[in-house]
């Protein structure tokens, strides 16, 4: 062998990332009492664990997340998901709700050795049973929601960002009112009187909270509050459809709230359609701050709903599940309301943006 041939040779070995079987070698000891002394699991003298650590800082080895979840029976990684279909999350929303909890969580994760999978919505049951994972976060969970149910009979640990009956999970962030008291009130403070609430057909979490406001005897303060559904799936035009069923049914409507973006911005289409104006003769509001409220014209009145502190509390949440610990619920920040053009061009006095 020549030496630019054994140089060459050398050269690609200290390329080549070091092993466990390195360590032992250079150690003078078996690859088990490597691993030991890496782990600190196992009883290895003080003098030999030194040296098993000195050869490891010499040749930069590194141990193999992989290998060690394969050894701790975990996979090392959670999901983030949302019940709501793809119409909702996705067309027009360019999945705004879910990547703005996705970050927070995605660096909470890392913090703690996890990795995250942001899983689409609509995805098939054949694709959830695929995930590998060791927990995950639904966000907006459906009553009896068979995400939750498939998930957690597999032993996946489950933190739920809203509460749905039939579903017990790890963990719960409650949402409470879910910004509805918030936006009921702004729109009372603005003047509306005759408020028609677009919700979904579906038992998400702010469905049951509408449900329990229209069971209350359909009033908030001075005003009455008249609901209809539609289904989530059916989008923006769903929400055009229930809008004008509710405009020919009371005429005299003063208000349109529809929590979910994609009903609100099918509502303006229905006001436009009959010649209505928003603001003047009809008023228009969501929850969610995303593309759908920023670029619908006029553009929506909606909630800051402090996304961010609310996927930590969430991820928080699903980190201490999977530490052992028990959790139970916690709440979220109070949303607070963004006045844009569709209910008046300036915030009414006292309230914040």
């Amino acid at each position: 062998m020549s030496r630019d041939e054994g140089h060459g040779r050398m050269t690609e070995a200290r390329r080549r990332p070091a092993t466990i079987a390195d360590v032992a070698a250079l150690a003078g000891v078996s690859r088990t009492t490597v691993s030991h002394a890496l782990s600190g699991k196992g009883r290895v003298d003080p003098a030999t664990r030194a040296r098993v650590q000195e050869a490891a800082n010499r040749l930069g080895y590194r141990p193999s997340p992989r290998a060690q979840r394969l050894r701790g029976g975990s996979s090392g990684a959670v999901a983030i998901l949302s019940a709501l279909p793809a119409s909702i999350v996705g067309a027009g929303s360019d999945m705004g709700f879910l990547i703005e909890m996705a970050m927070p969580v995605a660096r909470a994760c890392l913090a703690h050795g996890y990795a995250l999978m942001l899983v689409p919505p609509d995805a098939s049951r054949g694709h959830l049973d695929g995930l590998d994972i060791d927990g995950a976060i639904v966000l907006d969970p459906l009553a009896d929601d068979p995400t939750c149910v498939a998930l957690m009979s597999r032993g996946v640990r489950i933190v739920t960002v809203g509460s749905a009956p039939g579903v017990t999970p790890d963990a719960v962030v409650d949402r409470g009112m879910a910004g509805v008291d918030v936006m009921l009130d702004h729109l009372v403070a603005v003047g509306a009187r005759r408020i028609g609430v677009i919700a979904s057909e579906e038992l998400h979490a702010l469905s049951r909270v509408l449900g329990e406001v229209a069971r209350g005897g359909g009033r908030w303060g001075p005003a009455d509050v008249l609901p209809v559904s539609a289904a989530a799936a059916a989008g923006e035009e769903g929400g055009r459809e229930a809008a004008h069923a509710l405009l020919e049914s009371h005429p005299e409507l003063d208000a349109v709230y529809a929590p979910l973006d994609a009903f609100a911005v099918g509502a303006v289409t229905a006001a436009r359609e009959r010649g209505l104006t928003i603001p003047g003769d009809l008023l228009v509001a969501t929850n969610y701050d995303g593309p759908r409220a920023a670029t619908s014209d006029p553009a929506l009145t909606a909630l800051d709903l402090d996304l961010p502190e609310t996927a930590r509390r969430a991820a928080d949440s699903l980190m201490r599940v999977l530490g052992g610990e028990r959790v139970g619920t916690v709440s979220v920040p109070e949303p607070v309301v963004i006045p844009r053009a569709s209910t008046s061009v300036a915030a009414p006095k006292g309230w914040r943006r």
